[in-house]
């Protein structure tokens, strides 16, 4: 897919070992949005969009995670 210069694929696991979803940074410099297929629709939105923040706000360069996270849910 993509969306305002941003490449991204978007895949569901059956078994995302609870981890309701994440994001990769390949290295063609597009991303791997992973989401968990056990969620609901709406959570899997909510997990989608959240992945996109991280992306939009180019958290792959920065090395604080916990600050990221905060961030990424306000």
């Amino acid at each position: 897919m993509y969306h305002e210069g941003i490449i991204y694929n978007v895949i569901l696991l059956e078994n995302a070992n609870g981890v309701s979803g994440s994001v990769w940074h390949n290295s063609d410099d597009s991303y791997t949005i992973f989401i968990d297929a056990k969620l609901s629709t709406e959570k899997q939105r909510k997990v989608f969009l959240h992945e996109m923040k991280h992306i939009q706000q180019n958290d792959f360069g920065k090395y604080n995670v916990h600050e990221i996270e905060i961030r990424a849910h306000e």
